[in-house]
């Protein structure tokens, strides 16, 4: 994941978000990102970066709490 922006479909709805940091974790490898919400303030989302079937990298769903709690705990001291 080189790009700095991207395009991400979130709710359904395709959204232009920036590649804030990836990181290494437990053999997975995650993105953390900001979607503009238009009024000056930022989302900020984290998936996992796998491989798809032509090797490119694709993003999924962080699938288990303690997944979360751990890329939660690292996006908290990005901002702290």
């Amino acid at each position: 994941m080189d790009d700095t922006k991207f395009k991400i479909e979130v709710d359904g709805e395709v959204k232009e978000a920036e590649m804030l940091k990836t990181v290494s974790l437990d053999g997975n490898n995650y993105a953390i990102y900001a979607i503009d919400k238009g009024d000056e303030t930022s989302d900020i989302l984290a998936s996992r970066v796998v491989k798809d079937n032509d090797g490119k990298d694709t993003l999924v769903d962080l699938e288990t709490d303690e997944e979360r709690n751990k890329i939660k705990d690292i996006v908290n001291a990005m901002f702290s």
